[in-house]
């Protein structure tokens, strides 16, 4: 099957909605499910902490991940409210905040990322 970009981030959308758990963000459920970024484990705290900032503000050094990834899941379940956008990926793909989103990605990179939502023989095209 050949899809456009935007078809083929909508079809990465949908399986990340439907594998998403309640007060969970989407970033949450691709680290849970393996797929696409693997969310918020890609990064250390350290590296939380850099593209976070203006949150790492606010906590101590030595805050527990999963404290300081509580505050980093409200904030960007936050940006998702305020932007209207049904994933945190597009959040953050509209404000650049913490990562680039889908923009970070090229098309052969969403289809690899994903291998439960693309068959080997499908083509993302049109960028």
């Amino acid at each position: 099957m050949k899809y456009s970009r935007e078809e083929a981030i909508q079809r990465i959308r949908q399986f990340l909605v439907a594998n998403q758990r309640p007060e969970e963000t989407t970033c949450q459920a691709a680290a849970r499910v393996g797929i696409f970024c693997h969310g918020y484990d890609q990064w250390s705290v350290a590296q939380l902490r850099d593209r976070y900032p203006w949150l790492a503000k606010k906590m101590p050094e030595n805050t527990p991940r999963e404290e300081f990834l509580k505050l980093i899941v409200a904030w960007d379940g936050a940006r998702q409210l305020v932007t209207h956008t049904t994933t945190t990926c597009d959040a953050k793909a509209a404000d650049h905040e913490g990562c680039l989103g889908f923009d970070r990605f090229s098309n052969s990179q969403l289809k690899r990322l994903c291998p439960q939502v693309f068959n080997a023989e499908d083509e993302i095209a049109d960028w």
